[in-house]
């Protein structure tokens, strides 16, 4: 693709994600001076007015249910913003992606008519709100235009890269790393600046991001034991699963040659730009008292995943690694925190323990060992000094049973939210070939049902238990065996939430998280309402509506068609989990019954002040109509 196509289709990408963000956060309709027109209405408006006929013109009105948003720039500017709109299932109004937005200008008796980029329109919302610094505050609104920057750069690099053309062909380790390739080509679904590394420039993301595919070789720490907290601390050094012996032995022998006995010192993995860039200036005083000691050897051959911090083996190896990386991305430091770790370990005993209390759950519902870490702690051992954010690792293991079977491929769900118009398509595309099947919309309606049964009746099975863990598509690994889901692999548990009444009532306790006092946080609730929120907002605003909206546009099926698929999946998955009369009403209630749904923010906690505690991801939450109670209302309106 020639890099001005390329241009054209990222701009166009973060555009559609960016303003249909800020149309689901009410930017536009909580504003007095921004107006919602009908049809009807603009194009009375349009008869007598000569700058909106300007823009008019760039419009197609083929649509007949379109409305139009318009905002006065005001009286120095002198312009007016344009852009047109159609009812939606997943929100009320999201933009006609096709039109663009426009910016109208009159200087005596020229009009001239400029279409908007991501960065411009953020510009002239941040002037909209110059009265409001409560809602948008100037510096963080300069940070998010500096992120939308960053996510053009960096996604157009990406898309110099072409997707894979196949992965459930691939032997089981080789497309477990080619889903993990293609799914980083939309990273997170909606999220307009999913894709912005602040701290990394064109060489970095080239190096360092799956989507272009270089190997990433460890770089190692030698640790003082005495600073180091450990999910086992009798166990295993991180070596021993993330290297071969050979690699091992030139790491063991660098460190006798060095006078670093392994009973005084653990080896611990870093990043490589991590390694260069941040460790060095973070840890001056440990480096020069010899209590962190940088080793010359760099082994261990490993891929980024779509999570750019988790690392996957080129090589033979099986172990996984998480590292942190300082940088920002959804507008948080990448950082690998002592507390997220020790609470990730909390919660994955929880889920071991939930699992063991439902036969379905044991038999279809794989878990990652995430219990292996390491942090480096100060002498002060403050879980929330600044210093195990950015020293520690943690080892992951995938469950020995499906890695080695080679009829099992394990693909996470996020992938299903990416397609390649006339490149590599979309994985259903490979999934029916498979099947022999041939590319009808009954074929893609039935393997969307495939998709979303297990994932609903194990996420209701999990609820009832008084648990819900954060089941976006790049936690959630579909267990996919000779054309079926046999079955959902759990990954990064660390944001486990729970319902406490609800785990004593199933025989399980509470995980007693370690929790920064006086700081907010989300991984209790007191109603199993709010606790299912966080599924309506992950699993199904983000996790499923991802894949609806790429096959829709792909396939050219009618999203309200995929909508009521999701809908009799989830009645089905309410029977098949044999939930109690207590969990039902609830699912019930919030999934079907009530007109209003929760909906995760991604912009307004970006541009308000930011909090000074660190934060993996500024969070706050809205409302969005119930999409099942909105599809007949769309269909009609």
């Amino acid at each position: 693709m020639r890099m001005k196509e390329v241009g054209y289709e990222v701009e166009q990408l973060v555009m559609e994600d960016l303003v249909n963000a800020l149309l689901a956060e009410r930017f536009f309709e909580e504003h007095h001076n921004v107006e919602l027109l009908s049809r009807v209405e603009w194009e009375a408006i349009v008869r007598s007015d000569a700058v909106m006929q300007a823009i008019h013109s760039q419009f197609d009105f083929a649509h007949e249910q379109v409305h139009v948003y318009r905002w006065s720039l005001g009286s120095e500017q002198k312009g007016t913003v344009v852009f047109p709109v159609q009812p939606a299932i997943v929100q009320s109004y999201r933009i006609l992606a096709s039109a663009g937005m426009y910016e109208a200008r009159q200087i005596e008796d020229q009009v001239s008519v400029t279409r908007l980029g991501p960065v411009e329109l953020m510009r002239h919302l941040q002037d909209l709100y110059a009265h409001d610094p409560i809602t948008i505050h100037p510096d963080s609104a300069e940070q998010f235009k500096r992120m939308l920057g960053e996510t053009l750069l960096q996604t157009s690099w990406a898309l110099e890269n072409a997707q894979p053309k196949k992965v459930l062909a691939l032997p089981a380790k080789a497309a477990f790393l080619e889903a993990e390739r293609k799914a980083a080509f939309r990273d997170r679904p909606f999220h307009p600046v999913s894709k912005a590394k602040l701290g990394w420039g064109s060489e970095e993301c080239r190096r360092y991001t799956i989507e272009h595919g270089q190997a990433i070789q460890l770089n190692w720490m030698a640790v003082k034991r005495e600073r180091l907290v450990s999910g086992q601390p009798n166990g295993p050094s991180p070596m021993t699963g993330l290297l071969s012996d050979e690699e091992r032995h030139l790491l063991e022998t660098e460190m006798s040659e060095r006078g670093l006995s392994t009973d005084e010192y653990v080896p611990i993995p870093v990043h490589p730009w991590q390694m260069a860039e941040i460790l060095p200036n973070l840890l001056h005083v440990e480096l020069a008292q010899g209590k962190c000691v940088p080793l010359q050897s760099q082994v261990g051959t490993y891929s980024a995943t779509s999570s750019v911090r988790s690392l996957l083996p080129v090589g033979k190896g099986t172990h996984h690694v998480k590292l942190p990386i300082g940088i920002r991305s959804l507008g948080g430091l990448r950082y690998l925190s002592a507390v997220k770790l020790m609470n990730g370990q909390c919660a994955e005993r929880l889920l071991r323990q939930g699992v063991e209390r439902d036969t379905e759950l044991r038999n279809r519902l794989f878990l990652c060992d995430e219990t292996q870490w390491w942090a480096y702690l100060p002498e002060s051992r403050d879980l929330f000094a600044d210093y195990p954010r950015h020293l520690s690792a943690m080892v992951r293991q995938y469950p020995a049973d499906l890695l080695a079977d080679e009829e099992v491929r394990l693909v996470p769900m996020s992938v299903l939210a990416v397609f390649e118009r006339g490149g590599a398509g979309h994985l259903f595309d490979e999934w029916l070939s498979i099947l022999g099947q041939e590319q009808s919309e009954a074929a893609i309606l039935q393997l969307c049902k495939e998709v979303f049964l297990p994932f609903l009746e194990i996420s209701f099975r999990l609820f009832q238990l008084g648990m819900m863990p954060e089941i976006h598509g790049q936690n959630v690994v579909l267990v996919w065996r000779k054309g079926e889901i046999t079955g959902l692999l759990l990954r990064d548990h660390d944001s486990l939430r729970v319902h406490v009444p609800w785990l004593c009532a199933n025989g399980l306790e509470d995980p007693r998280y370690t929790l920064r006092p006086g700081v907010p946080e989300s991984l209790y609730h007191q109603t199993p309402e709010n606790l299912l929120s966080f599924f309506q907002m992950l699993g199904i605003h983000v996790n499923s509506y991802g894949m609806i909206d790429a096959v829709s546009k792909y396939y050219g099926v009618e999203e309200e068609k995929l909508w009521r698929v999701l809908l009799e999946s989830i009645e089905q998955a309410m029977k098949r989990a044999d939930l109690p009369d207590e969990v039902t009403v609830v699912l019930r209630a919030c999934l079907l019954e009530k007109a209003e749904w929760p909906w995760k923010e991604v912009i307004r906690p970006l541009v308000k002040q930011h909090a000074k505690v660190p934060s993996s991801m500024p969070y706050s939450k809205g409302e969005a109509q119930n999409p099942f109670h909105a599809m007949s209302r769309v269909l009609t309106s």
